[in-house]
C-alpha cells in the first residue's frame, strides 16, 4: 500500500470514529411542497364545501417549480417583489421563514390561504377583504393541483406556489362552488 492510500485509510478510519464519538448533525431535508399532506389539506377544505376533489399533477407541479426556479434565479427574496407567473393556471403564493414548528410547507400555505374565507360571501360571491387565496383553493372549475417551492435568505425564507389546473373563471358571475 502506498503513503497516500495509506493516509486515506487513517483519515477514512478516524472520520467514522468522529462521526461515532460526536454524530453527526441532525440536517431535515428540504421537502417544503408535501404534495400529498398539501393535496389532503385542499381536499378537505373543499369537501367542507362539497367541491369535488382535485388529483396532484405533475405538469402543474413542474409548471409551478419551473417558476419558483426562476424566481429563486431572479434574486426575488421579497414579498413585494413576488408576482405570479401569469400562465395558465390559477396561483397561490405564500412565503414564510423557518421556525421551529409550523414552518412554512405546502400544508401551512394552505391553512393560511383558508383563513380568508370568513371574508367571502357566498350569497353574494363577493369578498369583504382578501378572499381569493379561500376561492382559488375551492374553484369547483379546478381538478388538478401542483405546487413548488424555493428558499431565500440562506434558506430561512420559504415560498410556496401552488398551481390550479383549469384555471377557474374568476368572474362575478362564476362562484367558487
Amino acid at each position: 500500500m502506498s503513503l497516500s492510500g495509506y493516509n486515506f485509510v487513517v483519515l477514512t478510519i478516524f472520520s467514522i470514529f468522529l462521526t461515532q464519538a460526536y454524530g453527526l448533525p441532525d440536517v431535515e431535508p428540504i421537502d417544503d411542497v408535501q404534495p400529498e399532506e398539501t393535496l389532503r389539506i385542499h381536499n378537505e377544505i373543499r369537501a367542507a364545501v362539497g367541491v369535488a376533489p382535485l388529483v396532484w399533477n405533475e405538469t402543474v407541479a413542474d409548471y409551478a417549480q419551473n417558476f419558483a426556479d426562476e424566481q429563486a434565479e431572479a434574486g426575488v427574496c421579497s414579498y413585494d417583489q413576488m408576482r405570479h407567473s401569469d400562465g395558465p393556471y390559477g396561483e397561490n403564493i405564500a412565503a414564510g421563514w423557518v421556525q421551529p414548528t409550523d414552518q412554512m410547507s405546502g400544508p401551512i400555505a394552505t391553512k393560511y390561504w383558508l383563513t380568508e374565507k370568513p371574508n367571502y360571501d357566498h350569497e353574494t360571491n363577493q369578498c369583504k377583504d382578501t378572499c381569493g387565496h379561500y376561492t382559488q383553493i375551492v374553484a369547483n372549475q379546478s381538478t388538478a393541483l401542483g405546487c413548488g417551492s424555493f428558499r431565500c435568505h440562506d434558506n430561512e425564507l420559504i415560498y410556496i406556489v401552488c398551481d390550479y389546473y383549469p384555471m377557474p373563471l374568476g368572474d362575478a358571475n362564476t362562484r367558487p362552488y
